[in-house]
């Protein structure tokens, strides 16, 4: 059980793919926006748990002269370190005005850098962009114990941040705010946004399945679903709109919560995902969410990796670090690419009321070159 557990949202792929100009195959909403991109490190403390917390924040920014988009991320993968090229100032001064906060959580373990490709990418489109390192839930402090604690840790670490970032970053707007996360943080943001644990539901399941995947946590259940479970879970209103890549443990969630939900809700998975399995976690929340609209995109014959940044070449000579991230059939910056189209889409649409995004939210997948949409698949209830 530890081998499987230690897997669990652990493909952090960190590493930069910096190029000079998009591909010509990347969907139109791939596009890097008109802002420019400042980065900043947060130090943040919750008292009320006292829980410590880094939070690094992408955000729209002006430049100073002689200022660039350029910084160094310092990044961990496994046991590998490695120096991570940034598109983003670091420091800049805040763009003037209110933009939407969006909220990333990483997998288990992660890195708040593992998506920095996405991060930077919605900053330049208008967006304040927190990505969290869940302490408990990162390389460096990652424990067997931790793998049950951070059920309960990682949405009050979502939910706390949305005041404490909007503190230190004046033009993030934390009444209209976006939530983000892949493997365990797709977990980790449902829960967040108010669909709670059941141990019902996951009993149920353990039971007809063999007590396979996320049925090793079935004996802590009682505890965190106390703390994290649908008899407190109540959803923020301040949340408009979750964006799931890849989540586990949807039999951990109630089925009532999700149905009752109807917070718009887009869902990411490799169809041959072999650690958030395509049918029991991203499928099965699909089907039995309320949400409206809710979206489904498939990459076919992908796994559990294409949502990350492309792997970096200090873990080539390390299979163990290497293997986190590997995905053995997706082109990742394709991947990438779309990945950054349809999440700038679905936030545009819902937290900024964006009309014309609609039109990119469609099974027909408008906006894709001929030949390009091979292997991608979008399903939706509108």
């Amino acid at each position: 059980m530890q081998k499987v557990l230690l897997m669990i949202g652990s493909s952090l792929a960190l590493a930069a793919a910096s190029y000079a100009a998009p591909r010509p195959d990347a969907p139109p909403l791939a596009a890097r926006g008109t802002y420019s991109v400042g980065v900043k490190t947060l130090q943040l403390e919750d008292a009320s748990r006292k829980r410590s917390l880094t939070v690094e924040v992408w955000y729209p920014a002006k430049l100073s002269a002689g200022q660039s988009e350029s910084t160094i991320y310092k990044a961990i993968i496994g046991s590998t370190k490695f120096d991570l090229p940034g598109k983003a100032a670091r420091d800049a001064a805040l763009e003037t005005g209110k933009f939407p906060l969006v909220l990333l959580s990483h997998g288990q373990p992660g890195s708040r850098y593992m998506m920095s490709y996405l991060t930077e990418h919605l900053a330049s489109r208008g967006y304040v962009v927190a990505a969290i390192d869940h302490t408990g839930s990162t390389y460096t402090d990652i424990s067997q114990a931790s793998y049950i604690s951070s059920l309960v840790d990682r949405p009050l670490d979502l939910l706390f941040s949305i005041d404490a970032v909007a503190k230190n970053i004046s033009n993030a707007d934390a009444n209209n705010v976006g939530l983000m996360g892949y493997s365990y943080g797709g977990y980790s943001v449902l829960n967040a946004s108010g669909i709670g644990l059941d141990k019902a539901n996951l009993e149920a399941y353990c039971k007809a399945s063999n007590n396979e995947g996320p049925c090793f946590a079935l004996p802590f259940f009682d505890g965190i679903a106390a703390a994290r479970g649908a008899a407190v879970v109540k959803p923020d209103p301040r949340i408009k709109a979750v964006f799931a890549m890849a989540p586990y443990g949807i039999p951990w969630l109630s089925p009532a919560q999700l149905k009752s939900s109807k917070i718009p809700l887009f869902l990411a998975c490799g169809e041959q995902d072999d650690i958030a399995t395509y049918k029991r976690d991203a499928k099965t929340a699909f089907q039995a969410s309320g949400a409206n609209p809710k979206y489904l995109l498939t990459l076919e014959g992908a796994s559990h990796n294409p949502w990350t940044n492309a792997p970096p070449e200090a873990a080539r000579a390390k299979w163990e670090d290497f293997e986190r991230w590997f995905e053995p059939v997706w082109d990742r910056e394709r991947a990438n690419d779309i990945t950054k189209h349809f999440a700038t889409a679905f936030l545009a649409q819902h937290l900024k009321a964006d009309k014309s995004a609609e039109m990119y939210l469609s099974s027909k997948l408008i906006g894709f070159l001929p030949r390009t949409t091979l292997g991608v698949r979008l399903e939706t209830n509108k």
